[in-house]
């Protein structure tokens, strides 16, 4: 016997719909020596959508305007059950893929790249001393409906004898949550009490391996693995002093969500949309802009004038 929805419902007995399953929508500003960006991303499961435009520039013209210049918007898919990435040039509506997780290359394919397959050390000895102290302030408040914790971390990059780098000194203020952003096929190390990942940039130069510095890592307190929330980093300008601590403000990076909605999502995110061409390479950055000597030194020309009348 056939029971139509209508007597279903009047019964209070519920209809099972396909629904999609829960997903996750971040949008977040990054402000970089004033200059603003913002990033979208969309979580679900097994796969992810992330949103940005770049952007260069950033000097200030001779009118007082700042000069930015953008690149295309650009959208990465990641697809765990299909193995695939996928990036997009919405503007010119193309696409390329690539294998995700991405697979290491082999050691014929690193040699025919030129790569160097051994690894020199500046020294025996350690030649970099990272420094970084975790304080949790105690302060609480609730950000989207989850609660935040006020966490202040300083970093120190002290060089030692033979090191090739610069003292470097940086705070980070932020707010932080527990928000799970993973998807299935990400390779991360799991969090919890004791992991923590160490890292630090080395220049490396053109067709060869520089000598690497010998680095020794030392924490203070219990290392945030949350979710960022709302941060603040300020990197400081070392004094000519022994104390390193002790520095001006150089410059800031800001990255604050502005926008977190937790349910299900649009499947068509996470799909090529109709019209796209697959292309070997898309563009990603912002078109560059050749300048010559003469309108290098017009701008020079019309900035000292507009002095004068200020």
């Amino acid at each position: 016997m056939r029971v139509s929805s209508f007597w279903l419902l009047a019964m209070g007995i519920p209809l099972l719909h396909a629904s999609n399953p829960p997903g996750l929508k971040i949008v977040t500003r990054h402000t970089i020596e004033g200059m603003p960006s913002e990033r979208t991303e969309y979580f679900q499961q097994d796969r992810k959508r992330t949103e940005h435009r770049s952007a260069t520039g950033g000097e200030q013209r001779w009118d007082g305007s700042v000069d930015v210049r953008y690149g295309p918007r650009i959208a990465t898919i990641i697809r765990c059950d299909l193995g695939q990435a996928f990036d997009l040039n919405l503007d010119t509506r193309e696409y390329q893929t690539a294998p995700y997780p991405p697979k290491p290359l082999s050691e014929e394919e690193k040699k025919a790249r030129g790569w160097k397959l051994s690894v020199a050390y500046l020294s025996d000895k350690t030649t970099l001393r990272i420094e970084t102290t975790t304080a949790d302030t105690g302060e609480r408040k609730e950000i989207f409906g989850h609660a935040a914790r006020h966490v202040i971390t300083t970093r120190i990059e002290t060089p030692l004898q033979g090191s090739k780098r610069s003292p470097q000194h940086s705070v980070t203020d932020g707010w932080y949550i527990d928000l799970d952003t993973s998807i299935s096929c990400d390779q991360r190390l799991p969090k919890g009490k004791g992991v923590h990942v160490h890292a630090y940039a080395a220049l490396a130069l053109a067709g060869e391996n520089p000598p690497l510095e010998r680095v020794e890592f030392i924490e203070k307190g219990e290392p945030e693995t949350g979710f960022g929330i709302n941060r603040k980093i300020t990197y400081l300008e070392p004094s000519t002093r022994l104390d390193v601590t002790k520095g001006a403000p150089a410059s800031a990076l800001e990255m604050q969500v502005i926008e977190l909605v937790e349910g299900p999502l649009d499947p068509a995110l996470f799909e090529i949309p109709p019209g796209f061409r697959q292309v070997q390479q898309i563009q990603t950055g912002p078109p560059s802009i050749v300048t010559s000597e003469w309108s290098i030194a017009w701008e020079r020309v019309k900035a000292a004038v507009l002095r004068l009348f200020r």
